[in-house]
């Protein structure tokens, strides 16, 4: 399975519309641009019922991380990096019928084989848990 969770909720990965890139750049950093993007049929699932706690939403959440530089020239596996909150460089958000800063954001681990992301995002006046797990080409 491929987690990408807002409080309780998985609304899973579409790997397919998903899309993560490392690469190295001349003055000898790396940068990591991320799109997860929920999966349709899980979104649509979860909120077919009226009451159901997403069913305000039109569409599922995207999470996107653009233009992170991180030291290094290789694309050796990344483990425990936090990203500041106050990096100016790169933008980070999580996208569900608007824009939503995502705060204590960690890259657990960046490799070939998984991305694994934590953090907190705002809704209605509450920071909640936040996470992606899901494999890569294996």
């Amino acid at each position: 399975m491929h987690v990408f969770s807002i409080g309780d909720t998985n609304f899973e990965v579409d790997v397919a519309k998903s899309r993560i890139s490392v690469s190295a750049r001349a003055d000898g950093m790396l940068e990591i641009n991320i799109r997860i993007e929920a999966d349709d049929d899980e979104f649509m699932r979860l909120t077919e019922d009226e009451d159901a706690p997403w069913s305000w939403a039109l569409y599922p959440p995207t999470f996107l991380l653009q233009g992170l530089l991180v030291a290094g020239t290789d694309t050796a596996p990344l483990h425990g990096l936090a990203v500041d909150a106050g990096n100016t460089d790169c933008e980070c958000s999580l996208y569900m019928m608007e824009y939503r800063d995502v705060a204590d954001l960690r890259l657990v681990e960046l490799s070939a084989q998984r991305l694994a992301v934590t953090g907190k995002v705002g809704f209605d006046g509450k920071d909640l848990p936040f996470a992606i797990d899901m494999r890569r080409a294996a």
